[in-house]
Formats: C-alpha cells, sequence, structure tokens
C-alpha cells in the first residue's frame, strides 16, 4: 500500500466516523512498520551470514537494495504516521469544540425560552405591584427603618408595597435573593450597590419595616404576599376602622 493510501481524507460523515476511519488507517500503517522495521532489523545479520557463505555477489547487492528500500519505506511511514496523529488530534479537537458549541447553543436557546416564558409573569406582577401601591393610603402610620439610617422615617405606599412584595417573593423563592452574591463576584462595585438597591429584604416589625440588604434572620419570618399584608397594613387598617365606628359607643359604656 502506497504512503499517500494512508494519508487520503475520509469520506465525507460524523466526525466520530471520520476520527474512526483515520485511526484504521493509522492502525494499518503501524502494521505495516512493524514488517517493514522487522526487515530492516534483520539485515546486518542476513548479510553477515550471506557474507560468510558461498553466495553470490548479486545475492548480497540484492539484499542492500532490499534493505535501502525498506529504510526508505520506513523513513516515509514514520512521517506519515507522525501525520495521521496530528490529524486525529485536530479531528477529535474540531469533534470536542463542536459537540461544546452544541451545547451552549441548546442551553442559550432553552434558557432564551425560559427567559420570555418569565416576561408574561412580570408583567402581571409589575401590574399587580402598581395597584397594590395605588390602593395603599397616603398616611401609612408605618415607619421605616434602612441600614446605616439611625432614624426611621415614615413610609409611603410604595415602601409598604415593596415590603409585602418582597417577604412574598422571599417566601416563594428564597434563592432569588442570593443574586447578589453571585452578582458581586463579577461587577465592580458601583454596579453592584445598583442591584444591592432593587434586591432588598424587607423584615416586618410591628409597624415598622426594616430594610436589609443582608439575609433575614431567625426573628424574621418572610410571608407570603397576604400574611405580610394583614400584618403590616391590612389589620391596623381594620382596627382603625373599627376605632372610628364604635370608639363612642366604648367610650360611653366605659363612662357608665
Amino acid at each position: 500500500m502506497g504512503v499517500f493510501s494512508f494519508l487520503q481524507p475520509p469520506k465525507k460523515g460524523a466526525p466520530a466516523t471520520q476520527i474512526a476511519a483515520l485511526e484504521e488507517s493509522l492502525a494499518k500503517l503501524r502494521g505495516e512498520h512493524k514488517s517493514v522495521q522487522a526487515i530492516v532489523e534483520s539485515h546486518g545479520q542476513k548479510r553477515a551470514e550471506m557474507l560468510l557463505s558461498d553466495a553470490a555477489d548479486a545475492d548480497i547487492v540484492r539484499l542492500d537494495a532490499d534493505a535501502d528500500l525498506a529504510r526508505i519505506r520506513l523513513e516515509r511511514l514514520e512521517l506519515a504516521e507522525l501525520e495521521l496523529v496530528e490529524r486525529i488530534e485536530r479531528a477529535r479537537d474540531k469533534s470536542e469544540r463542536e459537540r461544546l458549541a452544541s451545547e451552549y447553543e441548546r442551553a442559550a436557546a432553552q434558557i432564551e425560552e425560559k427567559a420570555k416564558a418569565i416576561e408574561g409573569p412580570i408583567a402581571q406582577l409589575a401590574a399587580a405591584f402598581a395597584a397594590l401601591a395605588e390602593v395603599i393610603p397616603a398616611e401609612t402610620g408605618i415607619s421605616k427603618v434602612f441600614e446605616g439610617h439611625l432614624m426611621p422615617q415614615p413610609a409611603k405606599p410604595e415602601d409598604v408595597a415593596q415590603a409585602i412584595l418582597g417577604n412574598a417573593l422571599y417566601a416563594a423563592a428564597p434563592r432569588l435573593f442570593e443574586a447578589t452574591t453571585l452578582v458581586r463576584r463579577g461587577m465592580n462595585e458601583q454596579a453592584l450597590a445598583s442591584v444591592e438597591s432593587v434586591i432588598r429584604l424587607y423584615a416586618l416589625d410591628n409597624f415598622k419595616i426594616s430594610s436589609s440588604g443582608k439575609r433575614p434572620g431567625a426573628d424574621h419570618a418572610m410571608l407570603p404576599a397576604a400574611e405580610a399584608a394583614q400584618r403590616l397594613i391590612v389589620g391596623p387598617q381594620r382596627e382603625k376602622a373599627r376605632t372610628l365606628r364604635h370608639g363612642d359607643a366604648e367610650h360611653l359604656m366605659a363612662a357608665e
């Protein structure tokens, strides 16, 4: 078999099929290499035996010629083997890169699909949040304490709505609030601050919102939206209504 036949490119097909064809050619080449190597290695012993015998000079010349041709063949096979090995490595590298590229593309397509899927619920959540903030009275009677601020501030309707929503999101998906840890690794401090200003945890005390970028401790259970709203403002609002409606009657009964 000519050396060039070993180096002929495999037929088009799947990368694994082409690699298998190259490996098959390499195995055949190495088999012939072994046979030719045996001829070269045995030449010296045979020549010495012929020199010490009554072999004709022409036979010794032919033996030397055959050995010279074997050495040329061996050199060609060795170079062809190096080329085949490199081709196989390149093919494997290309196949691996193609496999990884396919995985990245598949992951990108799946992420894109799932990201689009949450756009609808997010739009509904945004609308529900705006509607919630709109119905909360301007005078909430609630104070807010932000981390790093000494004095409490009056809570606006948006603050109360954020507290309710923050509790509900944390109760439903606490891992969502671990985004600050992941973001910190690859963003500068300025960009991180803008993320942490959005992703805040609101722990509820009686008539007070404690805002912090930290995860809540054991003393502050994060509540579903209905429970957070009930504890923070619905209960107090109903108590105010009850007092306004029945306060005079209770005062008269106490006086009697």
